[in-house]
């Protein structure tokens, strides 16, 4: 805040220069989004940074649970319909999953690719994957064998955790983060940040401890969050300085 009649702190002035210059690339009303409600411009610059360098840490493990989930999902269901085409058996599929087929082999013939089982799963969105676990699939598939298919999909999981409500509950919760990840939005002001991150790695090791403990080596989220701000702080002022050095004084 300026006092009228003051002149403007050379700093503040620096820094809406800077911001000015990120409104054509990124948009004042997509800046103002990462605004606390007592941060400064710089503040709110640097939530910016920091939320892209969050959401580049999380993918890691994103990536790794859904290419897992949908793997392990096909494998199993391969396995009980006894075809890899099983997603094609008459009835099994409500109207909208089997919409979700059909535009998953409209993709791969707009590419040129042929519709093998693996191209099609791989063309599936992960809601398809979260809804095979919804509530009308209780009866019709996971309740009839004890929970078994659940099991063969979770092999890791606890038997209380091998539950279709409570699996449909963890993958809504990846998903929803997911999403914010996937789509760009803010993820910073997340209080329960760490504990969703710690959601995905105990679904992916229900599914794959191998997966889990080998996903270490490119999981950077405990790191970035840990220290991550203070750091792009640091590197988002050098950035402005670097812009918009300071003129160097003249000798009387």
């Amino acid at each position: 805040m300026t006092i009228p009649g003051f002149p403007i702190p050379e700093e503040v002035l620096i820094v809406s220069q800077f911001i000015a210059a990120l409104e054509r690339p990124v948009s004042s009303l997509r800046l103002e989004n990462y605004r606390s409600a007592t941060g400064s411009d710089l503040e709110m610059v640097v939530n910016y940074f920091y939320n892209l360098e969050l959401s580049e840490a999380l993918y890691p493990t994103l990536q790794a649970f859904e290419i897992a989930l949908r793997n392990s999902i096909h494998i199993t269901l391969t396995d009980h319909h006894q075809t890899p085409y099983w997603f094609d058996q008459e009835g099994f599929l409500p109207q909208r999953q089997e919409r979700q087929i059909n535009d998953a082999r409209s993709t791969l013939t707009k590419e040129g690719k042929p519709h093998d089982p693996d191209r099609i799963v791989a063309a599936l969105h992960f809601g398809f994957w979260h809804s095979m676990f919804n509530s009308p699939f209780e009866q019709s598939l996971w309740r009839p064998n004890q929970l078994a298919l659940v099991g063969q999909v979770f092999p890791q999981a606890s038997r209380k955790q091998r539950n279709r409500q409570q699996v449909w509950d963890r993958i809504d919760r990846i998903r929803i983060i997911r999403n914010r990840v996937m789509h760009y939005e803010p993820i910073w002001r997340r209080t329960r940040l760490a504990d969703d991150h710690a959601n995905i790695l105990e679904a992916l090791n229900w599914i794959s401890p191998a997966m889990h403990d080998t996903i270490a080596m490119c999981d950077r989220f405990p790191v970035v969050q840990d220290g991550g701000r203070a750091d792009m702080q640091q590197r988002i002022q050098l950035n402005i300085q670097n812009r918009h050095p300071s003129p160097t004084p003249t000798t009387p």
